[in-house]
C-alpha cells in the first residue's frame, strides 16, 4: 500500500471518530440549500453528488469536541463553513471555465456560466444567513471577514496572472487569503464552542492557518505531479491559466540562466492551446530544477508549525487526531 493510500485511510479513520456529527452536517447542508427555485435545488443536488472530503467541517468539529461531545451550534457552523467552501469552488470553476469538479461536470458546464455565478452567490449568502438565524454572531464575523479576504485574493491572483516576477511572499499572501483563512477560521469557530478550550482560539487559528498553507501548497504541487484520474480534474491548469505557483517560482529561482531564459520564452505565450502544448516541458523544468522538492519542503515546515501551535493547548485524542489531519494534507493526492 502506498503512502497516499495510507494517508487517505487515516483521514477516513479520523472521520469515523466523528461520523454521526459529520452525518448531521450533511443533513444540515441539505436543509439549508433547499431553495424555492427548482433550478437551485437541481444544482445543489448535482453538487452533492460530488464526493466532498468535508475537511474543513472535520477540523471545526475536532476543535469543538469536548467531554460532552458537540454543541448543536457546531453542526450549524460546520455546514455553513462547507457552504462557503463550496461557493468558492463554484466561482473558481466559473472564472477558470473549468470542465469538471470532483469527477463530474462543473456547474458552469452543466448549467451555464450565469447559473454558476448566481449559485456561488446563493451559497455564500445562505451560509451567512444561516449563521445569523442561529444567533452565531462570532461565526458570522469570522466567515464574513474570510469572504472578504478570499475575494481580495482572487483579485490579487488576477493582477499577477502570467507574472513570472511574482515573489514568494506575494504568493504566500495570496494562498493565506484564498485558502488558509477559511481553514483558520473553521478552527477558530470550532474551538469557540469548546467549553474547556474556548480561550485558546488564537492557537487553534494558528494551527488552521498553517494547515491551510500546507493544503494550498500541496494542491499546487499536485498540479505538476498529480494523476488526473485520481484528482478528478486536469493537471497543468495553473500553468495553462497563467497562475504562477510556488513550484514554478522556486524552480525559476534555482535554474541556470539558459534554462530560465527558455522558460521565460514559454511564459510569453498567452493562448491556452499554446500553453497546453508546452506543458510537458514546463513540468519537466519545475521537477528538474527542484521546484517540487522545495514546495514539498515548505509544506512540511508549515505542517510542523501547525502541530507546534497546538502543543501548549491541545492534548490526548484531540491533539492526535488533529496531527493526523495535518499529515493527511501533506501526503494527500487530492
Amino acid at each position: 500500500m502506498g503512502l497516499v493510500d495510507r494517508e487517505r485511510i487515516k483521514l477516513a479513520t479520523l472521520q469515523r471518530k466523528i461520523g454521526p456529527a459529520l452525518a448531521a452536517v450533511d443533513r444540515e447542508f441539505q436543509r439549508i440549500t433547499t431553495g424555492d427555485s427548482p433550478l437551485t435545488r437541481d444544482i445543489c443536488a448535482h453538487i452533492l453528488q460530488g464526493k466532498s472530503k468535508k475537511f474543513r467541517p472535520t477540523l471545526l468539529l475536532l476543535a469543538a469536541q469536548d467531554d460532552d461531545g458537540f454543541a448543536p451550534a457546531a453542526i450549524t457552523a460546520a455546514a455553513s463553513v462547507e457552504l462557503v467552501h463550496t461557493a468558492t469552488l463554484v466561482h473558481d470553476d466559473f472564472i477558470d471555465e473549468a470542465m469538471t469538479r470532483r469527477g463530474l461536470p462543473a456547474v458552469n458546464v452543466k448549467y451555464g456560466p450565469s447559473a454558476a455565478l448566481i449559485m456561488g452567490d446563493y451559497l455564500y449568502s445562505t451560509a451567512l444567513h444561516n449563521l445569523c438565524a442561529a444567533g452565531l454572531h462570532h461565526a458570522v464575523e469570522l466567515l464574513a471577514r474570510t469572504t472578504v479576504l478570499m475575494s481580495e485574493a482572487e483579485m490579487l491572483q488576477l493582477e499577477h496572472r502570467y507574472d513570472m516576477a511574482i515573489s514568494e511572499d506575494r504568493y504566500l499572501q495570496i494562498i493565506h487569503q484564498k485558502t488558509a483563512s477559511l481553514i483558520e477560521n473553521a478552527c477558530r469557530i470550532g474551538v469557540s464552542f469548546n467549553r474547556r478550550l474556548s480561550g485558546c482560539e488564537a492557537a487553534f487559528g494558528d494551527f488552521g492557518a498553517h494547515t491551510g498553507r500546507v493544503f494550498q501548497i500541496t494542491d499546487d504541487v499536485f498540479d505538476y505531479l498529480g494523476d488526473e484520474r485520481r484528482l478528478g480534474k486536469p493537471t497543468g491548469q495553473d500553468w495553462e491559466e497563467g497562475r504562477i505557483t510556488l513550484p514554478l517560482i522556486a524552480a525559476c529561482r534555482q535554474a541556470p540562466p539558459a534554462a530560465r531564459a527558455r522558460l521565460d520564452e514559454l511564459a510569453g505565450r498567452r493562448g491556452r492551446e499554446e500553453r497546453a502544448a508546452c506543458w510537458p516541458e514546463v513540468r519537466a523544468f519545475v521537477t528538474e530544477h527542484g521546484g517540487v522538492d522545495y514546495a514539498f519542503a515548505t509544506a512540511r515546515r508549515y505542517g510542523e508549525a501547525a502541530k507546534e501551535a497546538l502543543g501548549p493547548v491541545a492534548s490526548g485524542p484531540q491533539k492526535d487526531l488533529l496531527a493526523v489531519a495535518v499529515e493527511y494534507v501533506i501526503n494527500r493526492l487530492n
